[in-house]
């Protein structure tokens, strides 16, 4: 058969009966991601119990390579496979976030099982849910828009109070109607912890012991759902607005594994206008 896509990731994960979602290959077409000012959102929700979600991680790294690290993603513990063991001490971490299984209850990513994801929290097919092997091509096309706005980071980290401040300014690039709510959160890369696993080019199997668990988030800056930004008041060309926000760090965060990852969105339909990170500290 004659190849007409480029295949980002070339493994396939053998199912495992009662456990939770394979992961297909993706398969999306040929075209330069690497010009544009729009990103996306990818929210993998995952479990360390969960077989199969190692390689759903590895396969947000491809993507988030192939457009040019125009992906952003956060990695949302919740759902069964979240759950900290009570009988296997090995998988004892609770990893969920208040944050974390609001969303999950809400667009009902655990209900559907695990690995699965949002892409920029649009329905597809009337479905919230986007199962790892359409993520490439859910993705793609939301790329070669137009950026509708531009969201500008600034963080400053106290290390002797372990204090966060960052600034988030948004620019609106085209007019928006309705109301825009603006959601800040914090991930941590590199968390060494447990890991089933099904897929051997993600790691040990079938638990990897020293699993680098990445992009996880570890809270929210401004509650479950964030807040609005423009009062439900239309905004036009080069409307911009500016807010900030304070985080005392826990220990368990290590700020330069830290991001803080800001995205608007719309308030009614929850579609993600624009998304940004940006280290916690270099």
């Amino acid at each position: 058969m004659k190849i007409r896509y480029l295949i980002l990731l070339a493994f396939l994960v053998v199912f495992v009966a009662n456990s939770c979602d394979k992961v297909d290959a993706p398969y999306v077409e040929k075209v330069d991601y690497c010009s544009g000012d729009k990103k996306v959102l990818l929210e993998d929700y995952t479990g360390h119990e969960c077989v199969n979600c190692p390689g759903a991680a590895l396969l947000a790294h491809t993507l988030k390579q192939n457009f040019c690290d125009r992906l952003v993603i956060i990695s949302v513990h919740a759902g069964f496979f979240a759950r900290p063991s009570a009988y296997d001490p090995l998988f004892a971490d609770d990893f969920r976030t208040e944050a974390g299984n609001a969303w999950d209850t809400f667009f009902g990513n655990g209900a559907q099982g695990n690995p699965n994801g949002l892409i920029n929290r649009i329905p597809i097919n009337d479905n919230f849910v986007v199962t790892p092997g359409n993520w490439g091509t859910a993705i793609a096309p939301l790329l070669q828009q137009p950026a509708k706005a531009s969201l500008i980071l600034k963080n400053t980290f106290d290390h002797t109070n372990k204090k966060l401040t960052t600034k988030i300014t948004t620019t609106f690039l085209d007019a928006v109607e309705g109301d825009i709510n603006l959601l800040v959160c914090l991930t941590q890369d590199s968390i060494i912890a447990p890991q089933k696993n099904n897929t051997p080019e993600a790691g040990e199997t079938p638990i990897d012991e020293n699993y680098v668990h990445m992009h996880m988030l570890r809270t929210t800056l401004n509650g479950i759902w964030g807040e609005s930004i423009n009062g439900g008041n239309s905004v036009g060309y080069g409307d911009k607005f500016s807010q900030e926000y304070t985080l005392d760090f826990i220990d368990e965060w290590v700020p330069k594994n830290c991001h803080v990852v800001a995205f608007i969105y719309h308030e009614d339909t929850k579609a993600v206008i624009q998304v940004e990170e940006i280290a916690v500290s270099e």
